[in-house]
C-alpha cells in the first residue's frame, strides 16, 4: 500500500453505485394526481425527465425528448434500467418490469385508439366511457415504475418532490377543466342521445 498522503485513492469506485439513484422522483399521490388530472399527458414529460436523470447519470448520449414523446418505444429499456439499478444496489424491491411496461405500453395504445374512435362517434357512448377510464388505469400501472425508481433513489416514499409547484397546479387545472367538460359531455350523451344523431 502506498504511504503517499499525496497518492490518490486506490479504492475502486462505481459512479453508478455513488450516484442518488439517478432517477426521477416523485411522491405517489403527487405522480396519480398529475397523470390522471393531466388525462396521462404527464407521462410524456416523466418519461422525458427519467431518460434526462439516465442520461446524466451515465453521461451517455441518448435523446431524453424524443424518448418523451414517443415513450411507448422506450418503456421496456426504462424499467429494466430501473430493475438493474435495484438489482446492482442489492435492494428487494417487488415488482414485474417486464410485466408492468408491456401493460403500460398496452393501455397507452389503447387509451389512444379509443380516444380516436370516440373522437369520431363510434361506439358512444361505451368507447368515450373506456377511454377515459383508461386513464387511472394507465397511471395505476406507471406508478408502480415511479416508487421503484423512488426506491433505487433512495427516496421510497418520494418526498424530496411531493410538492405541487405552480406549474403543476396549472396543468391540473386545465386537465381538471378537460375531465369537466369531458364528463358533461358524456353525461348528455348518456341521457339524451338524441341530441347527438345526425338528422
Amino acid at each position: 500500500m502506498n504511504e503517499s498522503i499525496y497518492a490518490p485513492p486506490e479504492a475502486d469506485i462505481d459512479v453508478r453505485e455513488t450516484a442518488d439513484g439517478g432517477y426521477y422522483v416523485v411522491a405517489p399521490s403527487k405522480f396519480l394526481a398529475l397523470t390522471i388530472l393531466t388525462l396521462g399527458l404527464y407521462l410524456v414529460y416523466w418519461f422525458y425527465r427519467q431518460w434526462r436523470s439516465v442520461k446524466e447519470r451515465d453521461e451517455s448520449s441518448i435523446w431524453p425528448i424524443p424518448r418523451g414523446i414517443f415513450y411507448i418505444f422506450f418503456t421496456h429499456s426504462l424499467f429494466a434500467d430501473i430493475n438493474e439499478t435495484l438489482r446492482d444496489k442489492g435492494i428487494s424491491h417487488a415488482w414485474k418490469p417486464g410485466t408492468t411496461a408491456t401493460l403500460v405500453v398496452i393501455i397507452a395504445l389503447l387509451s389512444s385508439v379509443l380516444g380516436n374512435v370516440s373522437n369520431q362517434n363510434i361506439g358512444s357512448p361505451i368507447t368515450d366511457i373506456a377511454s377515459l377510464a383508461a386513464v387511472p388505469v394507465l397511471a395505476f400501472f406507471a406508478l408502480l415504475a415511479q416508487k421503484a425508481a423512488n426506491v433505487a433513489s433512495g427516496d421510497a416514499d418520494g418526498s424530496s418532490n411531493a410538492v405541487f409547484t405552480g406549474a403543476n397546479w396549472v396543468w391540473m387545472i386545465l386537465g381538471g377543466l378537460i375531465w369537466a367538460l369531458s364528463l358533461f359531455g358524456l353525461y348528455f350523451i348518456v341521457t339524451q342521445p338524441e341530441l347527438f344523431v345526425d338528422p
